[in-house]
């Protein structure tokens, strides 16, 4: 059948469509980059698109998400919406996924600059009738033994005469860890880098560095563009073990990301990417598996179990990684099928196993990656937070990028709103919903147990907000911008199932906590230090956290931020190469606490769903 031709709104651009296709598969294959937060299974209502001609009827799914007035304007969702003719659509700006702000420093314990990859300059005699010594043997001697000719691999050997002889027997040997990796022509010992990647679900940061310094030369972060197939990692899963080619397919995806990081962090700094010789990766478990090329289906089955645990030295070229070729590149060790290499560089960053103090460390995103412990013991867990702390299955959240609500206060009158970029408010993140739902709950319009009240049942400190109370799409909803003040046709509401959607995301991280503390035989007041990592945990406020529950009440002093801690342990590792042991004995070490099927997990999971009446 011929191809149909899709008009986009509003830049009026046409794209051929197949038959039979979605128009969120169409969207992929053309670049548009749209909110598919649960990757096209209609599950999440983020993809919200508007035929404005060639209308088509509504699948029963869709109606489950639109008002009857939405789908008298034509509201669909894209990944149900099946293309079978010519027609006109708009997308909505809340639906185009927007760069996001992304967090790209973290602290970090500091240790002797170590790089795994050196070079050594080494100027040989000439080979000459009197002297005929193999070219092999020349090099070995010139390196003083620091390798035999038994240590010099094959496809070097191939490529050493000419190499030799190009400058005169002048060359530069390239090691990691003592192996030599490569024979570069001249004294190329000035130019030696090397990048740190932090691999996420939702972004990737990228770090240049040099490895005679130590010195940090560039940044560069982006969305990781997996996303297209679902915002969490059992969406990715479920993508490879349902297609043949499903591993390839992302696995190509990442790839190419960071191939594209590496060019832009090079021309930042002036450099070549052959000038790179080595790359660290810190990532989830599943990341970890996708980007190196292992299946990793059966971590998102009973009884999940990781394919690979340790540390991994893959050849740049095994991966389609474009640095030097004399490179390696090393994927920090995993703990467990939900706790990956990410974690691990936290521990590391932090030195959470030097520390005598007992400290809860916590990185939340879709998933909430616990440890507990000191240099004692340490223990860890995953909760399946969901994704309402990244904007999804929230009525108009949205990642952190400009004109999302990061910040609401409550001053005993009305709301003070603050979006990112200082732009008109489109929508919500993590940090302001955390916020909104802090500041309802100190005014009374939502109670204890997450129930939004009607206006004649707000207490009056609250009366003040008793007039935002509306009715949307049929059930209680709170008006935070209204539409004069907002991005949007309609304004910016939270509904009562986004409240929901916090308790079950506070709730699961809140019952993680109570587990592992269990297991330690401690409660919150023997807590000497909660670290909170990662973007989410680096911007919300502390007090607001408490007062949802979503983090135990201690102290404020206690609570502690370090930002990109993953980014920082892959950094670490990178420039610190002995400290990867430590990584490897960490991974064996960290005792991993599994709460699915637990009872105690389902009653404190229950119990935490209540939002604290006050916290001191």
């Amino acid at each position: 059948m011929p191809d149909i031709t899709i008009t986009i709104e509003p830049e009026g651009s046409r794209l051929a469509a197949s038959p039979g296709e979605t128009f969120l598969d169409l969207a992929k294959r053309s670049g548009l980059a749209l909110n598919s937060p649960c990757g096209g299974k209609g599950t999440c209502g983020n993809c919200r698109v508007i035929v404005t001609e060639g209308a088509q009827p509504a699948t029963e799914e869709e109606q489950k998400f639109f008002s009857a007035e939405e789908l008298a304007m034509g509201y669909h969702l894209a990944c149900r919406m099946k293309l079978a003719s010519p027609m006109r659509v708009l997308i909505p700006p809340e639906t185009r996924a927007f760069d996001q702000h992304v967090l790209v420093e973290g602290s970090s314990r500091e240790l002797p600059l170590a790089p795994l990859i050196a070079k050594i300059h080494v100027k040989s005699p000439a080979a000459t009738i009197e002297d005929q010594r193999a070219d092999a043997d020349r090099l070995c001697e010139a390196l003083n033994g620091r390798v035999g000719p038994a240590g010099i691999p094959h496809h070097i050997q191939k490529g050493l005469p000419a190499i030799l002889r190009k400058n005169d027997f002048s060359v530069t040997a390239v090691l990691a860890d003592g192996r030599l990796t490569g024979v570069e022509s001249g004294d190329t010992t000035g130019r030696l880098y090397g990048t740190a990647f932090d691999i996420g679900t939702t972004t990737v940061v990228g770090f240049l560095a040099d490895l005679r310094t130590g010195k940090l030369l560039a940044t560069s972060s982006r969305t990781n563009p997996q996303i297209s197939h679902g915002d969490d990692v059992v969406s990715r899963i479920h993508h490879i073990s349902s297609r043949p080619t499903g591993l390839k397919e992302l696995q190509t995806l990442i790839v190419k990301c960071v191939n594209e990081m590496l060019q832009e962090l090079a021309s930042a700094a002036g450099i070549s990417t052959k000038d790179i010789y080595e790359v660290t990766l810190a990532g989830n478990t599943t990341m970890n598996h996708i980007i190196t090329g292992v299946d990793p289906t059966y971590v998102a089955q009973s009884p999940y179990v990781a394919a690979v645990r340790a540390g991994q030295n893959i050849h740049p070229a095994e991966l389609g990684i474009r640095i030097n070729e004399g490179g390696n590149v090393y994927a920090l060790p995993n703990i467990a099928a939900f706790v990956g290499g990410d974690t691990v560089a936290m521990i590391l960053s932090a030195g959470l196993h030097l520390s005598d103090a007992m400290t809860l460390a916590l990185d939340i995103g879709t998933n909430g990656e616990l440890v507990l412990g000191s240099r004692e013991k340490l223990i860890c867990c995953s909760t399946a937070a969901g994704p309402a702390f990244e904007g999804a299955r929230i009525a108009h959240g949205m990642r952190a990028a400009d004109g999302a609500i990061d910040r609401v206060d409550w001053d005993g009158g009305d709301l003070r709103i603050h979006t990112l970029g200082d732009k008109k408010a489109r929508g919500i993140c993590g940090t302001g919903l955390i916020d909104a739902v802090a500041a309802l709950l100190d005014a009374g319009v939502v109670d204890p147990t997450g129930l939004m009240q009607s206006p004649e049942e707000i207490p009056p400190q609250g009366a003040a907000l008793a007039k935002r109370i509306v009715a949307r799409d049929s059930q209680t909803a709170f008006q935070l911008v209204a539409a004069r003040d907002s991005g949007l046709e309609k304004g910016i509401v939270l509904t009562q199932r986004d409240i929901r959607e916090v308790q079950l995301a506070k709730g699961a991280i809140s019952a993680g906590i109570s587990v592992l503390m269990g297991e330690m035989g401690i409660s919150a007041d023997n807590l000497e230090r909660i670290v909170l990592a990662g973007a989410f945990g680096n911007y919300i406020r502390k007090e607001r956290a408490m007062r949802v529950g979503l983090i135990p009440s201690i102290p404020l002093d206690r609570v502690h931020f370090v930002g990109n801690a993953a980014g920082a342990g892959a950094k670490l590792a990178l420039l610190a190469a002995p400290c990867r042991p430590e990584g490897e004995e960490l991974s064996r070490r960290v005792r991993y606490v599994e709460l699915g099927g637990r009872p105690d997990f389902q009653m404190l999971f229950a119990e935490a769903m209540i939002f604290p009446g006050e916290v001191p």
